[in-house]
């Protein structure tokens, strides 16, 4: 399951717009049941955790998903205030445990990939040189699991961290 935040249009400023969806019946059935992931007081207390990063908003959540074995979770976040390039942040989840978010700082630019059976893989883009606000020509991509520890590991360095 995942959402995806459309401003305007639903075409970013280049022009790119999101390939339809198969119609409900080609989806794959949703595998994972309710109790599989966080609850909403998890999720809020997770939220209020991380620092303000837009004087006078708040953060809202703007997508969320899972796993396809139903482990590890992911919401995404955004001020209330916002532009195409406000700094978002990902928040990650064992079940409704709380593993906090694989960068320090929000960034802008975050797209949450297809998941794979354990595996969260996350493409994060930055404006290069005189890159319009729309358009980051800077992308690399990085995937996160649940460690042997329990803990949120990343499965490759975090682009530009």
């Amino acid at each position: 399951m995942m959402a995806v935040l459309a401003l305007g249009s639903g075409l970013d400023g280049c022009g790119w717009k999101a390939p339809p969806r198969p119609p409900l019946a080609a989806q794959p059935p949703e595998s994972c049941k309710q109790g599989d992931g966080p609850t909403a007081d998890t999720v809020q207390q997770a939220i209020a955790t991380v620092p303000i990063a837009v004087p006078g908003s708040a953060w809202v959540e703007i997508g969320r998903g899972h796993t396809r074995k139903c482990r590890l979770h992911w919401v995404q976040i955004i001020p209330t205030i916002a532009s195409e390039s406000t700094p978002q942040q990902l928040l990650f989840f064992d079940r409704n445990t709380a593993l906090g978010s694989p960068t320090p700082n929000p960034r802008p630019y975050i797209t949450v990939l297809p998941p794979g059976d354990d595996t969260v893989t996350v493409q994060y883009r930055w404006r290069v040189g005189s890159d319009p606000e729309c358009c980051p020509t800077g992308s690399g991509t990085v995937g996160f699991q649940i460690g042997p520890d329990g803990r949120l590991i990343a499965l490759g360095p975090i682009p530009r961290q």
